[in-house]
């Protein structure tokens, strides 16, 4: 099972640094690779140089304290989705839920958000 999770590669992209950090610790622990970006230009980098088809999962963080980040994190999960439709995202949020995810969003967590349920919620995402 090690083995999967290894060849599993999970981006982390949000501002909150400290967060973030403690999140890509417990991932990395439990034997996923992840990468992090801190804002959408950082992560469209990250997927250009990379390929979105080795991504196995997108954690984006939308701050609904800041407009423009959440702004610019709906704007990547839109050109992403529509490039990569078979790639999950999960989002965390400080904000409301939405009336209904639409794919690829699989899932929707409220902040504040232990690791615990971040790992779970990661792997019922990734059936793992």
């Amino acid at each position: 099972m090690t083995c999967r999770r290894v060849q599993t590669t999970i981006l982390l992209i949000g501002t909150y640094a400290e967060g973030h950090a403690i999140g890509a610790a417990g991932l990395r622990r439990q034997g996923y690779q992840v990468l992090t970006a801190a804002n959408g230009p950082e992560a469209n980098a990250l997927g250009q140089r990379l390929g979105l088809e080795h991504l196995d999962l997108v954690i984006l963080d939308l701050p609904d304290t800041h407009p423009s980040q959440m702004r610019e994190g709906y704007t990547l999960l839109q050109r992403w989705g529509a490039q990569a439709p078979h790639l999950p995202f999960m989002l965390i949020s400080d904000g409301p839920l939405p009336v209904r995810l639409e794919p690829p969003v699989v899932w929707w967590l409220a902040k504040p958000l232990t690791l615990d349920t971040l790992l779970v919620v990661v792997r019922d995402i990734l059936g793992s």
